[in-house]
């Protein structure tokens, strides 16, 4: 029998044990060397887990920002005895609800399986990775090698921005936007011949709408009737324009302000395209591609998919660039225009005349500039972020540092406003963005 070398350092001090006995006479001292000796023999004599197998799944690999998500693991360990560590990393922007990642059990001889699952919380939007699992094995007593490895594959999660609130503002959806209800355009108005999309069948849809087909191939699902919806004539369109600069990445590490930009722009297009609005959105300062405007459920799912996958990038881009760049979409569709930035971020350097201020003025005034001669030519929002909100103001120092940032932004305000730009204000952890959002839309049909 090969002994490792941790029996080795054992077996050693126990024959030594046992000889000092011997010669002395002393029984007690022998019988705790025989003892010793045994232990040590039979620890060497068990073997570890020989068959380590471990399955892993997620119920569903999306989610909204903030949901819990159930990991689900099945452990099959077979031979031997001992213990079975097994340890999932996790990505640093989960964390746990209920459960381990970390899980130790004993195994006895035979092949046996263990549930092993845990509950993980995903509070902030992106894509995350659960790398392969890490396992480990160790003998009875601890007196044989352990045996080490990883089980793949790694799974990934998709944690989208969450839109729940706007359901608060579809309540009103049947309001008009302005005094003279001749200005607004249906949600639906008289259908075109350009196909939009397949949806499921709605009581009252005519049946000569049906698509036949698909709908056979959609047999196995509780509403197997699907219809073909056309794009409407008349249809009004919305543009977005996110800030994606690195300045926007300020807040907690698991709820950064870029976070809450990308909420309240999911927000917006859902408001809009359940009115039947055609979308185009555009990231200046990222990475992202112009997203080209369409219009229907599947156009929010390409948008929800560049905020999921957002990541900041260095200030590089101004909005004059980024009106440059989507002028095409702009002057053929004359959309209403929602800027989600941070103002605050130009107020330091108003004495000495900003280039970066500037610029944003001239693209807010070429947007202005496009929508000019429109029926509704003043639809241009700028939605501002107030970073300071997530200091926490815990103490009158902080109070004041809040009140003076705020105050530094208005004559920023005040200027966007005589320009005819709809400024919407918004602390995300004191209010959501969907009253905000109401509050805007009341206040404009007051004033129309």
């Amino acid at each position: 029998m090969m002994f490792t070398a941790s029996p080795g350092r054992w077996l050693a001090p126990a024959f030594l044990a046992m000889l000092i006995a011997l010669c002395l006479g002393n029984f007690v001292l022998l019988a705790g060397a025989v003892f010793l000796l045994v232990l040590v023999l039979i620890g060497a004599s068990l073997s570890t887990p020989q068959r380590v197998v471990l399955h892993r799944r997620l119920p569903r690999s999306v989610c909204w920002a903030g949901d819990s998500l159930d990991v689900e693991r099945r452990l099959e360990v077979d031979g031997g005895m001992g213990a079975v560590y097994v340890y999932d990393p996790l990505p640093g922007e989960t964390q746990i609800v209920s459960g381990n990642n970390l899980r130790v059990i004993w195994h006895w001889p035979g092949t046996k399986t263990y549930d092993l699952s845990y509950r993980i919380q995903c509070p902030k939007r992106g894509v995350f990775a659960l790398r392969e699992a890490q396992w480990e094995t160790e003998a009875a007593l601890g007196l044989n090698r352990r045996q080490q490895g990883t089980i793949g594959p790694p799974l990934e999660i998709s944690v989208v921005p969450r839109n729940q609130a706007i359901r608060r503002v579809n309540e009103v959806r049947g309001r008009a936007h302005s005094r003279r209800s001749g200005e607004d355009v249906a949600v639906a108005g008289i259908s075109t011949t350009d196909f939009m999309e397949l949806r499921p069948y709605n009581p009252g849809d005519p049946m000569r709408s049906v698509n036949w087909k698909a709908s056979a191939r959609n047999s196995g699902s509780f509403n197997p009737l699907l219809v073909n919806q056309y794009e409407p004539e008349g249809r009004k369109a919305v543009w977005l324009f996110l800030d994606g600069s690195d300045y926007m990445e300020v807040g907690p590490a698991l709820s950064p302000l870029i976070d809450e930009a990308a909420e309240a722009s999911g927000a917006v297009a859902q408001y809009y395209l359940t009115r039947g609005y055609t979308l185009g959105a555009y990231v200046y300062n990222s990475n992202s591609d112009i997203l080209t405007p369409e219009l229907g459920h599947k156009q929010f799912q390409r948008l929800t998919n560049i905020l999921t996958r957002l990541e900041p990038g260095a200030s590089q881009q101004n909005l004059v660039e980024a009106v440059e760049k989507c002028k095409g979409f702009l002057f053929r569709l004359k959309p209403e225009v929602y800027v989600i930035t941070r103002l605050d971020v130009h107020y330091s350097r108003w004495a000495t005349g900003s280039p970066d201020q500037d610029s944003f003025f001239r693209g807010i005034r070429r947007l202005v500039n496009i929508r000019r001669g429109h029926r509704r030519s003043n639809q241009v929002r700028v939605v501002h972020l107030e970073s300071g909100g997530f200091q926490g103001a815990d103490t009158r120092l902080e109070e004041q540092a809040l009140g003076l940032m705020r105050r530094e932004v208005e004559p920023l305000v005040d200027r966007l406003r005589r320009s005819g730009v709809s400024v919407m204000r918004w602390d995300p952890m004191n209010e959501d963005f969907a009253a905000v959002l109401m509050r805007n839309f009341y206040a404009h049909r007051t004033h129309s």
